[in-house]
């Protein structure tokens, strides 16, 4: 009873901090103040409660405590190399490498409390409650499900005879919060007590079961490759999450397959030759892991997902070779990769905890490396990952803009610059990436180019060129390099304020093959409508053209008469 009210309690006050947490002002939610308490809550109450009913309150605490704090303070120094804790969080590696540094830990720690200092070597202890962890956070968890739903069809029952207060306390953030805590505890009490019954050998029995369909799946990969071919494989879109993903899978079964020791482990002759062809199996898919990352790299260069794919495919490599060779050694191969689980799970924490110092930064790796792809002539300006630079790569990314935007203000790299001013425009992603596109890009070179632009003296904004060649075609600078019957050039774009009521300038752009206007609102352009003023059929583009010259090549005023009606005005266009 008492190990029950610990739970309670200790779920209880989790429940009480992350509801602190959560009520706590936006700006605060966004400092790295709030990172730092709120890593250091998740840690420690995650870690005491898989630790209590091994270790006892106090030594549960204490060992959470250890853990959680180091992890705290990785997190902060990890957040300075981002312009804010939002930025930090959206990487996808960062939120990994701190679970990977918070779980990792858990069962030594369990094994270190139960034996001594020789304990974290503890083979048997460390798969037993690596699994009990699993098992029993999720039979809590979906206990806290199962109580919400009664709670809510509770609730929902007095509301029908006009019973609301209960609905309405169940929907107050300070009951949600503390009332999961204490079931959670209270559940992770009960399946503790019931280690008998609620234990991960039912779950690991069921999935050595996958191990031959995997085998046969793998095989059949591996027989059918080289017919295929490499080029084929990897011309296709996330082979390499693909790849990833099956090895680690394959790890764990195999993993699973050796159990605690040589009595748990599968002893039928198809299953334990199924583990032994998974081990045998993982340096093929290593090795494809690697080499398709070394086929995106030397193509695109580095990016901070690459870099964490070539993290993982260290991981995945060294499970490779220390399974491989352990079936290749003989008899007690399932001894040797018991061994080789645990220096892997060591190193693993060890990269996870390297990952969240200034020495392994993905984004810094990224930035260096595309910037020294742009200055080899490797990659042209549109090919610059410029947004991803500014929001998504932290200070890294804004340093290499900040030496991008240098370069820019040297002779020749008006390219750059418009890109760069596209970039500071651009209100979102989606804003940006509709000129980003190579098509978009180069067609707005060639048109920049074969546009004349009018009155005199007058300059195509970079945000109105941008937009003509996301409307246009690859042919319109093919023919705005014509000429008109006339000699006149054969594309015309006409800037002025053709409407003063509405502010922003209008353009024209006169082709051959027709007329295109747009209206600028703010920073950027979007398609307007040409009206037509007098009577008769339009002249063609190239009439149209060569007219304007013969016009004196500019806008003029048009001789209109409206009623007055207010802030409107009514007249008639023919």
């Amino acid at each position: 009873m008492v190990r029950r009210v610990q739970f309670i309690l200790l779920g209880t006050l989790a429940g009480l901090a992350f509801w602190l947490l959560s009520d706590l002002p936006l700006e605060l939610r966004q400092s790295r103040g709030f990172l730092v308490v709120a890593v250091l809550a998740f840690s420690f109450f995650g870690g005491a409660l898989a630790m209590l009913s091994e270790l006892g309150l106090r030594r549960a605490l204490l060992s959470a405590a250890v853990i959680a704090a180091p992890l705290a303070g990785l997190s902060a120094l990890k957040s300075l190399g981002f312009a804010d804790v939002g930025q930090m969080l959206d990487s996808s590696h960062v939120p990994v490498a701190l679970a990977v540094a918070g779980l990792v830990p858990v069962p030594f720690a369990i094994a270190i409390g139960l034996g001594g200092r020789r304990g974290w070597s503890n083979y048997r202890v460390l798969f037993l409650e690596s699994w009990n962890i699993v098992v029993r956070y999720a039979g809590a968890w979906l206990f806290v499900a199962v109580v919400w739903l009664v709670l809510w069809l509770l609730a929902a029952l007095l509301d029908l005879v006009g019973i609301d207060a209960f609905s309405a306390l169940l929907g107050r953030a300070p009951v949600v919060w503390i009332l999961s805590g204490a079931v959670l505890g209270l559940a992770l009490a009960v399946v503790t007590e019931m280690s008998d019954m609620v234990s991960p050998y039912l779950l690991l029995r069921l999935l050595r079961l996958l191990l031959p369909l995997v085998l046969l799946v793998e095989i059949v990969f591996v027989a059918v490759l080289p017919l295929r071919g490499l080029a084929h494989l990897f011309g296709q879109f996330s082979v390499v999450g693909i790849l990833i993903s099956t090895a680690l899978a394959s790890t764990a079964l195999v993993t699973i397959a050796v159990d605690q020791d040589d009595e748990d482990a599968v002893h039928g002759p198809l299953l334990a030759w199924a583990g032994r062809g998974l081990a045998l199996l993982l340096p093929v898919l290593a090795g494809l892991v690697v080499w398709g990352l070394v086929l995106r790299v030397r193509e695109y260069g580095w990016t901070p997902v690459r870099v964490t794919g070539a993290g993982a495919a260290a991981v995945i490599a060294g499970y490779a070779l220390c399974y491989a060779g352990a079936v290749l050694s003989g008899r007690g191969w399932m001894r040797r990769i018991r061994r080789a689980n645990i220096g892997m799970a060591l190193a693993t924490l060890a990269l996870a905890v390297l990952w969240l110092t200034p020495l392994i930064s993905p984004e810094a790796i990224a930035a260096r490396a595309q910037l020294a792809r742009f200055a080899e002539g490797k990659i042209a300006v549109e090919q610059l990952p410029l947004w991803e630079m500014a929001h998504d790569w932290g200070l890294p990314g804004q340093r290499a803009l900040a030496s991008l935007r240098t370069q820019a203000g040297e002779p020749g790299q008006e390219l750059l610059a418009d890109w760069l001013a596209q970039l500071d425009r651009a209100e979102n992603r989606w804003d940006f990436e509709r000129y980003a596109r190579p098509d978009v890009a180069g067609r707005a070179v060639a048109l920049r180019e074969a546009i004349t632009v009018l009155p005199a003296g007058e300059t195509m904004p970079t945000a109105l060129l941008n937009e003509i060649a996301r409307l246009g075609a690859d042919d319109w600078a093919a023919g705005c390099a014509g000429r008109t019957p006339e000699g006149h050039p054969g594309c015309v774009l006409v800037i002025d304020d053709f409407v003063p009521a509405q502010p922003g300038r209008e353009a024209l752009l006169l082709r051959v093959d027709g007329v295109l206007a747009l209206h600028e609102t703010g920073a950027s352009w979007s398609v307007a409508r040409a009206v037509w003023l007098g009577g008769g059929v339009p002249a063609s583009g190239a009439a149209m053209i060569d007219s304007l010259y013969a016009a004196g090549g500019g806008p003029v005023a048009t001789e209109l008469r409206a009623l007055p009606l207010g802030g409107q005005q009514l007249t008639v266009l023919p």
